[in-house]
């Protein structure tokens, strides 16, 4: 499947704001933000890096945002993706490149996003773009009244084992932490500054997006979930995929979960 142009188009998809997620608690209006940093962590993604700094650049400044900084979180890559920001950063000062000296994981990267992250809101997505960038005005309307603003997908393109990891997954994410959202994993993420500085996260799998979610619900954040396109990945391949990496995040979620006993 093709990518639209970035231009102006008509949505396809009711953005409508779902429902807040179950079991939060409704917080004070927070007002517009007035910065944003956006995060793209990354591993290997030489063929998508380009055209998703190219979309960012274009799309953030039409936001009516008083400052933004684009980050991208090199995850050890070793195919030159790095060299590929660092090029880009040379010629945007809005761009900026921080380097793990060695793959760490997914988790490990969010991390070093959000310790990297320094203005009023942040936001991520995956580093081979599986959504439209000018979705992120849906969100910053959102977060108006919220502590997070999280996306599902619309259409999810997935294999028939991926479909069934996510699901399994969405479910102990319920019974185990009582996180009701359609799409927990989903790497459309939009929060305030001020919770991720009252939040421990320590997950190094993908359990990190869920561990985000389950923190900001202890501490009775409201969450707000927006339907967002999906685009499947169109070069290079997912590193999620496997039995390895869904047995590593169910010991995280069990270890996280004894955690809180």
């Amino acid at each position: 499947m093709s990518r639209p142009s970035i231009h102006p188009r008509p949505m396809e998809v009711d953005l409508t704001p779902a429902p807040v997620a179950r079991a939060q608690v409704a917080s004070a209006a927070h007002g517009r933000p007035a910065s944003l940093s956006v995060f793209f962590p990354m591993y290997n993604e030489r063929d998508n890096i380009g055209r998703v700094l190219a979309e960012a650049a274009q799309v953030l400044p039409t936001l009516g945002l008083r400052d933004y900084e684009i980050l991208v979180i090199d995850d050890g890559s070793q195919d030159g993706s790095g060299e590929v920001v660092a090029d880009c950063a040379r010629h945007n000062p809005h761009i900026r490149l921080v380097r793990h000296p060695r793959n760490l994981g997914y988790g490990a990267a969010l991390r070093t996003g959000f310790a990297s992250a320094s203005r009023e809101v942040v936001f991520y997505t995956d580093s081979d773009l599986p959504v439209d960038l000018r979705e992120i005005a849906v969100a910053l309307r959102e977060i108006e009244h919220a502590d997070l603003v999280i996306g599902y997908r619309v259409r999810r393109h997935e294999t028939l084992r991926r479909a069934v990891y996510s699901r399994v997954y969405n479910q102990l994410m319920r019974w185990m932490f009582g996180v009701q959202v359609r799409d927990v994993n989903f790497s459309f993420k939009m929060i305030r500054r001020e919770v991720l500085e009252r939040i421990s996260l320590t997950a190094g799998t993908v359990f990190i997006d869920g561990q985000l979610l389950a923190e900001a619900q202890r501490l009775g954040c409201r969450i707000v979930e927006i339907p967002v396109r999906y685009w499947p990945r169109q070069s290079g391949a997912s590193s999620f995929d496997s039995l390895g990496v869904a047995w590593d995040t169910l010991r995280e979620m069990v270890s996280y979960r004894l955690q809180l006993l």
